[in-house]
């Protein structure tokens, strides 16, 4: 497990990935070297560079997180914490036909 800070999904690539505080520190100063607006909060930042169909997740108290996944339909984040719970998500997700819908996260 990793201590992951945060979390993004992108509809354009259909990726899901997690970062760890340097990941994510040279994420963001990669997109302000590119901004119009550099001091722009992370969701104008995104929205900019990303458009409208980039979500992100910062997790305020990070913590050892095993797998995470995207959930278009409910456009969240799901943060498992053991095989047991990944294994559970992809079972709800097939039991409603919507294994589709479910990104895990690289």
């Amino acid at each position: 497990m990793e201590k992951i800070i945060a979390v993004t999904f992108d509809i354009a690539d259909q990726k899901c990935k997690m970062y760890n505080a340097l990941e994510w520190h040279n994420f963001i100063a990669d997109i302000r070297e590119q901004a119009e607006d550099p001091s722009a909060s992370l969701e104008d930042l995104f929205d900019e560079y990303y458009g409208d169909e980039f979500w992100f997740e910062v997790i305020p108290n990070p913590f050892a997180i095993y797998q995470v996944a995207f959930d278009l339909r409910s456009e969240e984040f799901i943060h498992c914490q053991s095989d047991a719970e990944c294994e559970a998500v992809i079972a709800m997700a097939a039991d409603a036909g919507d294994e589709d819908e479910i990104f895990w996260a690289e």
